[in-house]
């Protein structure tokens, strides 16, 4: 299945009889494939194919399409007043000729999106993108489900003081223990829940757990730790709706300020400013902190310090993530006077080693997050470690 990539803006800059003339000839172009034993135009600018590859080595397959590629282009390019055209195929290889001709389709469909992340802009569908595809179906068709039988689990990742070496607050995350006992990390459900914007349920799930958990421990008498909970950028498209919803979790748990922080991103700071500084100023009118996450991944930092209403700054793991050279020293030795300055308190995330320890500590970090300390954990074992 091949497309061109980002048609819309030659039929937007040409017209569309140029554009139905283009695909016109692209068409021909494919019909001389070697070995194609039928094409069409499938929808739009996407084309679809079979062609006979008995006997051959698939990776010569794709270089030949890839290839073809090339010379389709050049030809285009010769024929037409175009400056660039880009071609994306995704390769379904079809073992078994009774496999219907939908999941052919939707094979070949899904590989054709992903050739587009491609430095060859081909690519084929394999047993990695099956198994993730298959995850992503499973995702999201059990999601709502997951959620009412509240298979998301709330986990502790606590925070040290920089100055005592003792637990001071902690971050909440989440974990999906699925009905068949397996755990699922964020890092595979949460990208998906993003792009469906069903992560705006998981983060209210979450909060409403966290408020919980807060409750109980005052109601039996027990210490108090402030959270720190993640807000993702879906919600700054609903700033009234957010912030309703928090109105309510504070008028019903009736939580102290000083026992919440909310994090936002660098990123979603630069993309949603004004959105997020009338967040902040929500925030800050009810006297509850705000962290700036992932401080210094959006390469606009030190232009933004002078303007962001964040009270806490989370220093980007990457920093750390290569060990200590001499030169990262000297990058966050700067970056903390200048937080120093303008009186943001001072979070270092991916903290695994002594020697990091050691050099945060000197240079005056505040709360101090990661492996070397702990990792995150299942809410018994947090109760149990600050008990």
């Amino acid at each position: 299945m091949t497309d061109v990539d980002k048609f819309h803006l030659i039929n937007d800059y040409w017209d569309y009889e140029m554009g139905t003339n283009i695909l016109n000839f692209i068409l021909k172009k494919l019909e001389l494939f070697p070995q194609t034993l039928f094409v069409n135009r499938y929808h739009s600018d996407i084309f679809v194919g079979i062609i006979d590859i008995t006997g051959q080595d698939p990776a010569v397959v794709r270089e030949k399409i890839s290839a073809y590629h090339k010379q389709a282009i050049r030809e285009v390019l010769e024929s037409y007043p175009l400056n660039y055209m880009t071609l994306n195929t995704g390769v379904y290889y079809l073992n078994d000729t009774d496999t219907p001709a939908e999941e052919v389709i939707s094979h070949a469909n899904i590989a054709r999106r992903r050739a587009k992340e491609t430095s060859t802009c081909v690519f084929e569908y394999n047993a990695e993108l099956s198994s993730t595809e298959q995850k992503r179906a499973e995702t999201i068709h059990s999601f709502q489900n997951a959620l009412a039988k509240k298979e998301f689990q709330i986990y502790f990742q606590p925070k040290i003081s920089g100055k005592t070496q003792e637990i001071a607050s902690a971050e909440v995350l989440v974990r999906w223990l699925r009905e068949d006992g397996t755990l699922w990390f964020p890092d595979s459900f949460l990208p998906i829940l993003e792009e469906t914007g069903e992560i705006e349920s998981l983060d209210y799930y979450v909060y409403n757990a966290a408020f919980q958990w807060l409750a109980d421990r005052r109601e039996n008498g027990l210490p108090l730790l402030p959270l720190s909970l993640n807000v993702s950028p879906i919600h700054f498209r609903k700033i009234d709706t957010f912030t309703q919803r928090i109105t309510q979790l504070l008028d019903h748990y009736q939580i102290p300020s000083k026992y919440l922080v909310f994090e936002i991103t660098e990123t979603t700071y630069i993309h949603n400013i004004d959105a997020v500084n009338q967040m902040i100023r929500f925030f800050h009118d009810r006297d509850i902190r705000i962290s700036m996450d992932d401080f210094g991944s959006g390469y606009s930092s030190l232009n933004s310090l002078k303007d962001i209403l964040f009270d806490e700054v989370k220093i980007d793991k990457h920093f750390l993530s290569a060990g200590l050279s001499e030169k990262g020293k000297i990058v966050l030795e700067e970056m903390f006077h200048l937080l120093k300055r303008t009186d943001k308190w001072i979070v270092c995330e991916g903290v695994e080693t002594k020697e990091m320890v050691d050099f945060l500590i000197a240079e005056g970090c505040d709360e101090l997050q990661g492996f070397y300390y702990y990792k995150p954990m299942e809410q018994k074992k947090f109760e149990e470690l600050i008990a």
